[in-house]
């Protein structure tokens, strides 16, 4: 993920790190000849290469930066951007535009059905997946009685590029999880780690791996019901 750069810091050896808006550091060293940053080295230049963006690999990974609780303003503009994810997903596969609200309040009764369905070994974009397309489905059948469906209709095994496009939905709503737990979810689901890699990788305990999968998926069932909540909010 591309992260602009908000400031800057020496380490303990005196080499430079820019800091990133996520709260990731990066260091940005001058080491001649492998690496020619002569603008680190003075103030001047460090002032022109703020706002610039760096590739966060911290940030690919979900590696933690605070477990600080989300704000109210940030959870809901998490909710408002996972909200609009999913229109679009819609709006791909209905071809009535207007159908998209009532789609998306199919989808949340979905999620609040299903919520204690959601299994270890099972991706969270596979089972978003699967849920989207039941709505679409109950939704076709509403507005359609008495009509066959073709079977590429039915919510039957996962759409491939359905799943690949709700990938980034379910990456932002990770953002409102505390960091250890998103982390998890994120080697897991995006990498297809399994907790002893996990553990590996993260230098912990399987058991303590298997504990973060764990609560990361409590938490992230719990944030797609209070995103329900937020989709029957008047406004």
């Amino acid at each position: 993920m591309e992260r602009a750069i908000v400031g800057f810091e020496q380490d303990e050896l005196g080499d430079w790190r820019a800091i990133l808006a996520c709260g990731h550091r990066q260091h940005v060293r001058h080491n001649p000849p492998l690496v020619e940053r002569p603008w680190v080295l003075t103030e001047e230049g460090r002032n022109r290469f703020l706002g610039a963006t760096l590739a966060c690999k911290a940030c690919d990974e979900g590696e933690p930066v605070n477990d600080e609780p989300v704000s109210a303003a940030r959870l809901e503009a998490i909710y408002a951007q996972f909200q609009a994810d999913l229109r679009r997903f819609i709006r791909s596969r209905v071809a009535d535009p207007g159908a998209t609200e009532e789609i998306l309040r199919r989808v949340a009764r979905g999620l609040q059905a299903h919520a204690g369905e959601l299994g270890e070994g099972e991706g969270l974009a596979v089972w978003l997946d699967a849920i989207l397309r039941e709505a679409i489905t109950e939704h076709q059948r509403h507005v359609q009685p008495g009509v066959d469906l073709p079977a590429s209709a039915a919510p039957v095994g996962a759409d491939e590029g359905g799943v690949a496009a709700l990938r980034v939905a379910v990456r932002g709503l990770l953002d409102c999880l505390p960091g250890e737990s998103r982390q998890a979810l994120i080697l897991s689901d995006d990498y297809g780690l399994s907790p002893r890699a996990i553990a590996d990788r993260l230098d912990i305990a399987p058991a303590v791996a298997e504990a973060r999968l764990g609560r990361g998926r409590a938490m992230w069932r719990e944030a797609l019901l209070d995103w329900g909540q937020f989709l029957s909010r008047p406004f």
